[in-house]
């Protein structure tokens, strides 16, 4: 059985890159569960006192007048810790994949809680009755694996399965008869791991169907601000497994479009093709981990790279992203007349849309007369979307507890165990606009599911503009805490390429 202990509220305190945005009637709400119901989940927290889940409950519960709070420690170290505070923001719900939390406040807004609530009495504060978490029992595993499978949910269960990795055994809440009220994700990962027993939390029908509303769907709203927001910039490393063996859609589409990418080989003939439309001196804007840079210059094409992240091991290097940096912008400087520069798959992990903005104004001052720009990523139509929507196609999506968004339309947040990474997929008609924002010839596509862009001729960029975007794209965040800290170099070095005094705009 998991250890919870109760503690004093002072000893814990808030994660300051926490995302939840907390508004004052769900606040309400949180208080309303703690006076009816108490606590039937403890907070999870680092020994050193971090809240990692249950910010608002801690929050209400100090503005109550509780001394002392329940908690289960985690040992959770580093950059995790951001990853596991958003997981629970949804792990603690018994939701579907396709829950958005929008889904989530208009049910809440739909129960009857004052109703539910209005049959309870008040428990008090302190009490043993305010922590029935405490007191919670072992039960069989198989037993209430049986009586609920009809409720199991894949998505939910991964969720749990992860929990479970990270050394998090939160109880499960069931009525008298063992019917789950919360908690059927970590009953399917405990069933399908082969544990005997679970914790769980008893709750008479009363409360219970309470505790259903409360714990299911009462949620706050995400809000990336600060550190939470850098958090998912440099987030969006590509991972170690994902090397790539053939060149991406976007070095291939100007030339050709394949049923298969991987029918395309650089052979002599494609080569002498792929050169009479691309041309020999090309920018891979966003390179990751090189691959596609390393077929080119293997076919005799000159290759400059730019990567804010890269990643050995899945751990971002800020001194490799400081170095690739250097090198691009010492190009930058030189002159060096690009004939193509691609943008292949980074916008879809760029976060937010004013920092993709940032991108293509960068890139568009880079271009010349003649320059093409080719872009792709993931569109809506594409199978990783559709597999994310979906429950049934999902495995691998809800493997990684991929959770759709509101803040954006077709953004999904996950990849949490390793680093929280946020993935735009496009839809046509943004994609087309995003790019005719900054080009004035433009011309898109789909190719399987891939959203594309071939662009010429960049738009007017004011100084200004062009010295606010290299101030950021030359001053991201990395995981220690520290910047990238070449914006002086960078404005340096776009000054003398482009003839301006870009130090003073």
């Amino acid at each position: 059985m998991p250890t919870i202990e109760l503690v004093p509220v002072s000893a814990l305190h808030p994660a300051p890159y926490n995302p939840r945005e907390a508004d004052t009637e769900r606040l309400e709400l949180v208080a309303l569960s703690l006076r009816k119901l108490g606590f039937l989940l403890p907070l999870v927290a680092t020994k050193d006192g971090e809240i990692l889940s249950g910010h608002q409950r801690h929050r209400m519960a100090a503005a109550m007048g509780a001394s002392r709070v329940p908690v289960l420690h985690a040992d959770i170290q580093g950059a995790k810790r951001r990853g596991l505070n958003i997981l629970f923001n949804r792990a603690t719900n018994d939701i579907s994949v396709q829950d958005t939390e929008q889904d989530m406040i208009t049910a809440l807004h739909d129960a009857d809680v004052e109703a539910l609530a209005a049959e309870l009495p008040d428990i008090p504060t302190d009490s043993p009755d305010f922590y029935p978490c405490m007191t919670a029992e072992l039960r069989e595993v198989r037993t209430l694996a049986q009586r609920n499978v009809h409720r199991f949910v894949r998505h939910a269960a991964n969720v749990g399965r992860m929990l479970a990795r990270l050394g998090v055994h939160l109880p499960i809440v069931i009525t008298p008869d063992g019917d789950v009220v919360n908690g059927i994700g970590r009953l399917e990962a405990a069933a399908r791991k082969g544990r005997h027993e679970i914790a769980v939390v008893t709750l008479d029908e009363r409360k219970a169907a309470l505790a259903r509303t409360m714990l299911n769907l009462l949620s706050m709203d995400f809000r990336f601000t600060g550190e939470s927001a850098d958090c998912l910039r440099y987030g969006a490393f590509r991972r170690s497994l994902l090397h790539r063996t053939c060149l991406g859609t976007a070095f291939i589409v100007p030339v050709c479009r394949p049923k298969r990418l991987s029918d395309v080989r650089l052979d002599e003939a494609f080569t002498a093709q792929w050169k009479s439309v691309c041309g020999t001196c090309v920018l891979d804007f966003g390179s990751r981990h090189g691959d596609e840079a390393r077929m080119l210059r293997g076919a005799g094409i000159t290759v400059t790279e730019f990567e804010p992240y890269p990643a050995p091991n899945n751990t971002v290097s800020r001194e490799q992203g400081r170095a690739s940096a250097i090198e691009f912008l010492a190009a930058v400087r030189s002159g060096i007349s690009f004939s193509t520069i691609f943008v292949s798959s980074v916008l879809n992990s760029v976060p937010f849309p004013e920092d993709r903005n940032h991108i293509l104004r960068i890139v568009a001052a880079l271009c010349g007369p003649d320059t093409l720009v080719s872009a792709a990523a993931r569109g809506i139509k594409s199978s990783a979307w559709a597999g994310i929507q979906s429950e049934a196609a999902s495995y691998r999506g809800s493997r990684a507890c991929y959770f759709p968004m509101k803040m954006e339309q077709g953004t999904t947040l996950g990849d949490l165990a390793v680093s929280p990474k946020l993935q735009k997929f496009f839809e046509e008609d943004e994609w087309k606009a995003l790019w005719e924002r900054h080009f004035g010839m433009v011309q898109t596509g789909l190719v399987g599911g891939m959203v594309t862009a071939r662009c010429r001729k960049p738009l007017f960029l004011h100084p200004r503009d062009l010295a606010e975007s290299l101030r950021f794209e030359f001053n991201l965040p990395y995981p220690d805490g520290k910047r990238m800290g070449l914006v002086r170099l960078a404005l340096d070095a776009f000054s003398k390429r482009l003839g301006l005094s870009l130090e003073d705009a």
